[in-house]
């Protein structure tokens, strides 16, 4: 009668998983929608990169979701993830935040309106075997162990003159300093070749509403990983992606 009871309770239980899996895989955004680029809709992304990172959920019962959409009928919670639990992070996805998108279905001549309001900034990441998508405000990555190290990042628009003496010259770089886990020292430092020379010394802190950036007044940083990162900046010549030296 045990042994009975045995088999009965890993059946289920793997009827549970596979009816799970199956789930997740049935409502991928290739069979909802009619352009989707690595399961999401491409008309609400802004921005995507693929990483390779350890994060860790830093608030209880958070929502797993097979899209990076919170208003929609067809955005299913796949998983609840527990506070601390350990995620590997495989892409970033910034999806257009505060505005209504039209969303054409699959084979149907019907549109689904979608507004993810603050909710900005997603990661795709893997959890047990599950891929998932998952509001980044809700994983913490340590992008550096301590303070008071700084790290050097070089704009992709740079010219390197060690390697290119005929181009016209034009260098950007900058150091990020993690003061504490809420703002960050940014020094920067260009050259052009008809403008001359500018530089900046500033903090940044956190945003309160939208914590994908971090805000000095009007100007904005946006740490997509460690390897690189995007500069909002009054000054037109430091607004750009760096990459880390």
């Amino acid at each position: 009668m045990n042994m009975i009871k045995v088999i009965f309770f890993y059946s289920f239980a793997s009827l549970i998983l596979f009816s799970s899996n199956c789930y997740a895989f049935n409502n991928t955004c290739e069979k909802i929608y009619e352009y989707c680029f690595k399961n999401v809709p491409k008309k609400i992304i802004t921005f995507h990169k693929e990483i390779n990172q350890e994060g860790k959920i830093n608030t209880n019962k958070i929502n797993l979701r097979n899209f990076p959409v919170v208003n929609s009928s067809n955005s299913k919670i796949i998983k609840k993830l527990n506070k601390n639990s350990i995620v590997q992070i495989k892409q970033v996805f910034f999806i257009k935040p505060n505005t209504s998108i039209k969303i054409k279905l699959k084979n149907i001549e019907k549109y689904e309106v979608i507004n993810n309001y603050r909710f900005g900034k997603w990661y795709l990441i893997n959890y047990e075997g599950l891929d998932g998508f998952i509001f980044a405000d809700f994983v913490t990555i340590n992008i550096q162990n301590q303070t008071n190290q700084y790290l050097r990042y070089r704009h992709i628009d740079s010219v390197d003159w060690t390697n290119n003496k005929i181009k016209l010259q034009k260098n950007i770089e900058l150091t990020l300093t993690m003061k504490n886990e809420n703002s960050i020292i940014l020094k920067g430092y260009a050259w052009h070749h008809q403008d001359g020379f500018f530089e900046i010394d500033t903090v940044f802190y956190k945003n309160i509403l939208e914590k994908s950036y971090y805000r000095e007044k009007s100007n904005k940083l946006f740490l997509f990983d460690e390897n690189e990162i995007y500069l909002d900046f009054g000054a037109n010549i430091f607004t750009g992606i760096y990459r880390k030296l």
